[in-house]
């Protein structure tokens, strides 16, 4: 796992730190580094090192949060079919998620091992479960179907996500519960989109909102849940939050670990029109390239 973060670090450093470069998926290009002296490269490398260390630490996040019999029930409501979930790793389920079908009450790590894992589990965690907070949504039972989140959710028994959604009894909150994760599902966003993880119109959406309600059934604070979003986001758009760090420590002096989460979950940090006004524009003053974004909305 060292090797793959290692791996990674030295992507994201080509791409800041060198002239044009072009990142798409699983093609990467990084050309020389610009003209600056040997000693001014090697600080601006350190720099980004020490950042990239804070947004996607080598050991991970290590949360409070199991998984437990959620993915069971999952199975038992249909919103997973254990035949289709084999056919997409070709049939053969992974261990981190065969340990999570059969009940898994380890504490959850977030690293960019598991991350991936927990974006498809928490992803019909948040489709299915249900609540009363989801009866707002601002989308028509016809516009369903055609969400990304709902729509693109082919593992369950039926084709269409959409049958699940809010019909599954995964996760009982209580009302104080609800209230909760319905207040920080409004306030936190996602930089593929300008909607909240209430509206959840793709995978990233409901699963951080799946993440969010089991959270907060174990117990989980306000100021936790924001940090638990955070923690999510930064190994599901490393690169935006690679920046966003960058951002904070150039423009307004504060390491990332000073930074508020709630504040960088927010619509002004998050959303895909708030990171480029607020973030992508200002760190491109710094002539370091922009990065684009390689997260997409399929399994």
């Amino acid at each position: 796992m060292e090797e793959k973060l290692s791996s990674l670090k030295q992507i994201l450093i080509g791409i800041l730190i060198g002239g044009l470069a072009i990142f798409i998926l699983a093609n990467l290009r990084v050309p020389s580094l610009s003209k600056k002296t040997p000693e001014e490269n090697q600080i601006n490398e350190d720099l980004v090192n020490q950042i990239i260390s804070q947004v996607l630490p080598s050991e991970g996040f290590k949360t409070r949060l199991v998984l437990g019999d959620a993915v069971k029930k999952m199975i038992d409501c249909g919103v997973i079919d254990l035949e289709k979930m084999k056919k997409l790793y070709n049939n053969q389920i992974p261990e981190y998620i065969q340990k999570a079908i059969e009940g898994n009450y380890e504490p959850i790590v977030i690293n960019q091992e598991t991350a991936n894992h927990l974006l498809n589990l928490f992803w019909p965690l948040g489709l299915s479960n249900k609540t009363e907070f989801n009866k707002n949504i601002p989308f028509s039972e016809k516009e369903l179907p055609y969400l990304a989140s709902t729509g693109g959710w082919w593992l369950g028994k039926e084709d269409n996500g959409a049958v699940y959604f809010n019909k599954c009894e995964i996760i009982k909150l209580t009302p104080e519960e609800e209230t909760l994760v319905y207040k920080v599902a409004q306030n936190t966003f996602r930089p593929c989109c300008d909607n909240s993880t209430f509206a959840q119109d793709c995978n990233h959406g409901s699963a951080l909102l799946g993440a969010l309600e089991l959270a907060a059934s174990q117990g989980y604070s306000e100021e936790e849940l924001y940090k638990l979003a955070l923690q999510l986001n930064s190994f599901w758009f490393p690169q935006n939050y690679v920046e966003t760090a960058i951002y904070f420590k150039v423009f307004e002096n504060k390491d990332w670990q000073d930074v508020d989460p709630k504040l960088v979950m927010s619509r002004e940090y998050s959303s895909i029109s708030g990171w480029i006004q607020n973030v992508s524009r200002k760190v491109a003053t710094l002539n370091l390239p922009q990065i684009q974004q390689g997260v997409g909305c399929g399994l």
